[in-house]
């Protein structure tokens, strides 16, 4: 089943007919017009709702509303229901497109999310608004981060609102500097004399003189709730100065004998039982309270101005004012005895269990402490938590239990680890998978036939944990070819599908390619073989294992064996649809051309990938390939067009796979000579990388920080880098990283050199055969493809520039003009991959040309 939301929290709120126009209110907001946020900041009771409902029911322009609840204190909750309401808003498929990163397993980067939302909105021609009404409720430290950073990356066609009672915990004097912000406070939504007047009027109140106006006034201090309690009173004829205290701490005593006590009593009994409830639906209403004229009641409710609101005129959903609400429930608490309130609490979540919202239902039980129904209902809905994404509120709710010393089932507790390893949260994980373990000694729960499904689940996991913290790859290893052995036990969650990949350009820095720690070609080649004579065979993970293959194979440079290894992942990638695995396979497809020089069947590659996605991060990562691609055959033209076709809100950013994007421009900086920016950029990259344990991208950074380095003639500073990116290069197997780069061939040889006249132990820790070998190896690949990528012609030109000749002798020797020896050469440098004349001359004599 999907999660239930309710419509209703997602309209603008009906206006009450007895509103007034506060224009000057409304001209605050249309100053603000030029602005990204508009915050309206006051206590309850001030009308906040009422005077953004005014201004946005004025607009005709696509606007979310979302009415915050507590229950909507989770991340994928409160922004699945800010995206539903903006593609509802727009009549379009936004939500359709965006979802599937709500329910990715594992749980999608928070950035990511807010990120794609942005790419969304950002092309759409119309000027958009966004209202978080409530936003107070909201107390989660995630949202609020993704809050600030949608805010600081806001499209000029997009305005948000939040209405909140308390201070929001945002960067509002950096945004007030930028002027960002228009703000409205308490003083300003104080009614004025005028206002007070005019609302009476529309009430048909004619008070004697302008005094009581002015003592209604001075008494509430312009709070628009206490002037609402007041007018009941003058509707009664009861209102007195002495009597009618509006501040705050006495609304909840006037409330009851001024409001509560004056109604009947089974409207009474009707308001304590239904306050237990958020959203007042007629239908639930009359199941709770045993009766059949729910709406009646609510209508007039509405219609006395008994602080209750009706949420759409299509629909009837009401709800009571906040402060009402509150006062009824501690009413409720005093008048019934505690078992009465708990049956009260229970009836009410199991109507809104049985109507679907299991959400509301188990938040409603474990307010009442009635925990072994929390616990049956998220067992019942469990899958669904998870398909929904809904795995902030899940670990709320399982840590709440577990404080309580409630004992949950084994299911519930693996599903909890792995709701922290989405999170993520691993040594927690790891904490709670030792438990588990532990707990079996005691019991032997393991063995118990009915728990199979769940002990596989939880070995998995074990595995996955230690593969991520980096701790003990042997006992991993150890559990992999355990679980394999013993092969696949069913359960429940067999169909949930797990996303491997969700933006990375090489599998390598997934998880799933043990982030970069290649094992030896021929265990890796072994395990591979035995994985795929599995019952896996059949499911996406194996597709990944080809991928994970292809790449080892590719740093061994063993490319023809990489590219069938591709054939076998893509295969997998088409049959299950995942871009996470096709795209990586395709970059790496057109990085196998690229290194045999064949750049046409290189973009070749790219433009067909580039017509099956439309993920922004996909493109992305594309692009930055022709970039890379462009750049290799001499075109830094179009390698800059590659690169900045995509705007993003921070290009320079660390995040979301733009490593991958950003050595790629590094290599740009390289090569139009902004060594310094270049350097600046792998530093960083190398850092975070450090930081994740990235080893492609420690390497390839670090390598790139070495050639900045040499560019600069520290040659000193770029041995010791370049021996750091070798020093893990040899621990893992890697060998095409350092052939790519045409400069990093120089260096290597410089570095060789060094180590040669220079003996020292501080060296060793990279075999001089290491380095030997890789010279070897390019030699033999750059020889290999010469014959293939030079015409004859282009050869004697070559041999020529060896000897020494300048243009007019090469000219002058083949019976050529200068011209046509400056277009030779400029053909010769891009099939060769180098940048200069002095490259070439030294590319042509290792040819002994």
């Amino acid at each position: 089943m999907n999660t239930i939301w309710l419509d209703s929290k997602t309209k603008v709120p009906s206006i009450a007919k007895m509103a007034i126009n506060r224009d000057r209110l409304q001209q605050l907001l249309k100053k603000g017009n030029s602005t990204k946020l508009s915050i309206i900041q006051a206590p309850g009771g001030y009308g906040k709702t009422t005077i953004l409902s005014q201004w946005i029911c004025k607009m005709d322009e696509p606007t979310s509303w979302f009415s915050i609840d507590a229950i909507d204190n989770d991340p994928i909750r409160f922004w699945k229901y800010v995206i539903q309401s903006m593609s509802d808003a727009l009549n379009n498929d936004l939500a359709t497109r965006l979802f599937p990163l709500f329910t990715s397993h594992p749980q999608s980067p928070y950035e990511l999310i807010i990120d794609s939302f942005l790419n969304e909105i950002s092309s759409v021609k119309e000027n958009l608004h966004i209202v978080l009404d409530d936003y107070h409720y909201i107390e989660h430290p995630i949202i609020h981060e993704m809050m600030i950073r949608f805010i600081d990356y806001l499209p000029n066609n997009t305005r948000v609102y939040i209405l909140s009672r308390t201070n929001l915990p945002f960067p509002l004097a950096k945004w007030r500097v930028k002027s960002w912000i228009t703000e409205i406070g308490f003083k300003q939504l104080c009614f004025t004399y005028k206002e007070v007047e005019a609302l009476y009027k529309k009430k048909n109140f004619l008070l004697n003189g302008s005094k009581l106006y002015q003592d209604v006034l001075d008494l509430t201090e312009g709070w628009v709730t206490g002037i609402q309690l007041a007018s009941l009173s003058i509707a009664k004829d009861e209102f007195s100065v002495d009597k009618f205290d509006g501040t705050h701490p006495f609304v909840a005593e006037y409330l009851m004998k001024e409001i509560f006590e004056t109604l009947s009593p089974s409207t009474q009994d009707f308001l304590l039982q239904t306050s237990v409830l958020n959203m007042l639906e007629p239908k639930v209403c009359n199941l709770l309270t045993d009766r059949i004229d729910s709406y009646d009641v609510l209508v007039k409710l509405v219609e006395k101005g008994v602080f209750t609101v009706r949420l759409s005129s299509n629909r009837p959903v009401f709800r009571y004012h906040h402060l009402f609400a509150d006062v009824l429930q501690s009413e409720m608490r005093n008048k019934y005895p505690e078992e009465q309130v708990a049956a009260y609490y229970k009836k009410a979540a199991t109507l809104l269990c049985e109507k679907g919202d299991y959400v509301s239902a188990i938040e409603l039980v474990l307010q009442q402490e009635i925990y072994d129904l929390a616990d049956l209902w998220i067992t019942t809905y469990l899958v669904d938590i998870f398909t929904t994404g809904q795995l902030s509120t899940f670990v709320r709710w399982v840590e709440l239990l577990r404080t309580n010393n409630y004992s949950l089932p084994f299911e519930t507790l693996v599903m909890y680890i792995i709701a922290l390893t989405s999170i993520p949260n691993l040594q927690k994980a790891k904490k709670l998978i030792d438990e588990l373990e532990q707990r079996h000694t005691v019991n032997q729960w393991m063995d118990q036939p009915d728990h199979q499904g769940v002990v596989s689940i939880l070995t998995t996991l074990k595995a996955y944990v230690l593969m991520a913290i980096g701790d003990n790859p042997e006992q991993m290893v150890e559990i992999i070819v355990k679980q394999l052995t013993v092969g696949r036990v069913s359960s429940r969650w067999d169909h949930i599908p797990m996303q491997y990949n969700q933006f990375e350009a090489k599998i390598s820095r997934t998880l799933i390619g043990s982030k970069g720690k290649f094992s030896p070609i021929e265990e890796s080649i072994g395990f591979a073989n035995f994985f795929r004579q599995s019952e896996f065979k059949e499911q996406n993970m194996m597709g990944f294992s080809y991928a994970v293959l292809a790449e080892i194979l590719y740093e061994a440079n063993l490319l023809e064996d990489a590219m069938d290894e591709i054939g076998g992942g893509l295969k997998y990638a088409y049959r299950f649809q995942d871009s996470g695995l096709s795209i990586p396979l395709y970059l790496l497809k057109s990085r196998i051309y690229m290194a045999k020089r064949q750049f046409t069947a290189a973009h070749a590659v790219l433009d067909h990938a580039m017509e099956g996605v439309t993920e922004w991060y996909w493109i992305r990562s594309l692009q930055a390939m022709k970039a890379h691609c462009y750049l290799m055959e001499s075109n830094r033209t179009n390698a800059e067009i590659e690169l900045f076709k995509m705007k993003r809100p921070d290009m320079l950013k660390i995040e979301l796979g733009q490593e991958f994007w950003l050595l790629t421009y590094v290599r740009f900086l390289l090569a139009t000579n902004d060594i310094q920016k270049a350097l600046t950029i792998a530093i960083r990259v190398k850092e975070k990388a450090l930081n994740e344990n990235q080893i492609s991208t420690i390497i390839e950074a670090t390598l790139l920080e070495a050639i900045s380095y040499l560019k600069i003639d520290r040659l000193e500073l770029a041995f010791h880098t370049v021996h750091k990116a070798m020093e893990l290069g040899s621990s893992f197997g890697y060998k095409r990283i350092f052939l790519d780069d045409a400069d990093s061939i120089l260096l290597l040889k410089k570095y060789l050199t060094f180590r040669q006249k220079h003996s020292n132990d501080n060296w060793n820790s990279v075999p001089l055969s290491y380095v030997e070998d890789l010279l070897k190896t390019k030699h033999k690949m750059t020889d290999e493809s010469s014959k293939d990528i030079l015409t004859p012609r282009e050869l004697d030109v070559l041999q020529l520039l060896a000897s020494g000749a300048s243009n007019r002798e090469i000219a002058s020797q083949l019976f050529l003009s200068e011209g046509t020896i400056r277009v030779y050469l400029t053909t010769i440098y891009s099939k060769l991959g180098v940048q200069s004349r002095t490259q070439a001359i030294l590319l042509a004599k290792e040819w002994n040309l």
